[in-house]
This record gives C-alpha cells, structure tokens and sequence, in this order.
C-alpha cells in the first residue's frame, strides 16, 4: 500500500522557511554550520594529522647500531645501543651559516691502467 504524501507537512515547513522569523533563521543557521562542518571538517582533521606527523618525524631516534626506530628513549630497545637523540644528518649545527662552514677534500690519483 502506498503512503499518501504529506502535504501538510511540506506546507508548513514551506511557511517556516519562508517567513522571516526565529524558525526559520534558525533553521538556515544549523544548515549553514552542518554545511562549514561537512566542508572544513576534513580540511581541520589533515591539518592536526600533518602537524601530529611532523611532531613524530622530529623525535623519531633511529639505532645508529640495528637501525631500529624508537621516540624518546635513550637506550635502543631491541639491542641496547646508546641513542645520540633526535637524527642529526652529520652532527653539524643547524645554526652554522654557510659561508662559515667548512667542507674537507681530498684529492687522490686515478691511475688509468687499461
């Protein structure tokens, strides 16, 4: 059997709508925040999770020994080497100016003996 539609209803929803009043406004004022929600919601949650992924990369600690990553330990877990802290590329200070830096060469010989 079929429902009849419910006219009723659809009407007064219609004049609520249409009727500048509290019911109304307040009506397209939740419209418009579940409608902020849908669209920014996702945009907020990437931002916290690539603010919270940055956080971790910096106290990631990996073993200089197995290799195994662990955060703020001082000791490796899996085979009890001493950890330096956080991962310093070549234990220069980040805070060194270029210019000033000082880079070590040295020259060897090739001999081509084809």
């Amino acid at each position: 059997m079929q429902r009849p539609i419910p006219w009723l209803w659809i009407t007064v929803i219609g004049v609520l709508l249409l009727a500048p009043g509290f019911t109304a406004r307040l009506f397209v004022d939740v419209l418009e925040g579940v409608t902020l929600l849908l669209v920014f919601g996702p945009l907020v949650l990437a931002g916290a999770g690539f603010l919270a992924w940055q956080w971790f990369k910096r106290r990631l600690v990996i073993c200089p020994a197995c290799g195994t990553p662990s955060i703020g330990a001082s000791v490796c877990p899996a085979c009890g080497g001493a950890l330096a802290g956080p991962s310093s590329s070549s234990g220069r200070s980040v805070d060194q100016p270029a210019r000033d830096a000082v880079i070590d060469v040295q020259v060897s010989e090739v001999s081509d003996d084809r």
